[in-house]
């Protein structure tokens, strides 16, 4: 499939049919959709799903954690998970290895409406699949996207780096740690005094 072609003055163009990503973004928008409409009133997103497949998979994930196993980027899961946490559906505690990180479990409830999105869930998958008339196909499609997933998901040095990151922001808010000039002048001086 190609992504250029050439257009009336014979010069090389982007044909967007033909975009590989835009492809897979209709693919996962007819999944979404499906989802969406299935879930009507409670109007829980295929995204959202995700995050407390997440969190069901592995109860008590930080929300570092999350980033990595669903793919949401840092700032919208922040979001995504205040919303959750509004909705009732997950609470947040105090990690139990890192008391400024955040650990991340569904509530009774939000096992109770999670158990009731899998059966949607699966079917959004299978109106995608449908589409592959072959199980050799699907099989094919299934394997590929799974070697996407796995080469989207960041290395170990990079989850490294990530942590060290958050420390360091973290320990940057801390209002101890921040001493302000005329603070550090006086304990100076008061040192100096101490000597006399």
């Amino acid at each position: 499939m190609g992504q250029k072609s050439e257009n009336a003055a014979g010069r090389s163009a982007f044909a967007l049919q033909g975009s590989l990503s835009h492809q897979l973004h209709i693919a996962q928008q007819m999944a979404s959709d499906y989802f969406a409409e299935k879930m009507g009133p409670i109007g829980m997103t295929l995204r959202q799903f995700a995050v407390l497949a997440a969190i069901s998979e592995k109860p008590g994930r930080s929300q570092s954690d999350l980033v990595t196993a669903t793919g949401v980027d840092r700032s919208t899961l922040a979001d995504m998970v205040a919303r959750l946490e509004k909705r009732g559906w997950i609470m947040r505690e105090s990690h139990v290895n890192d008391g400024r990180a955040w650990s991340v479990s569904l509530t009774p409830v939000g096992r109770s409406v999670f158990t009731d999105a899998v059966p949607h869930a699966i079917e959004a998958d299978e109106i995608v699949l449908k589409v592959l008339r072959s199980k050799r196909d699907r099989k094919h499609f299934e394997a590929a996207l799974a070697r996407f997933a796995e080469a989207a998901k960041p290395s170990k040095a990079e989850r490294k780096k990530l942590k060290a990151q958050e420390k360091a922001a973290r320990a940057a808010l801390k209002p101890d740690k921040v001493k302000a000039p005329d603070a550090e002048k006086s304990a100076d001086a008061k040192k100096k005094a101490k000597r006399r």
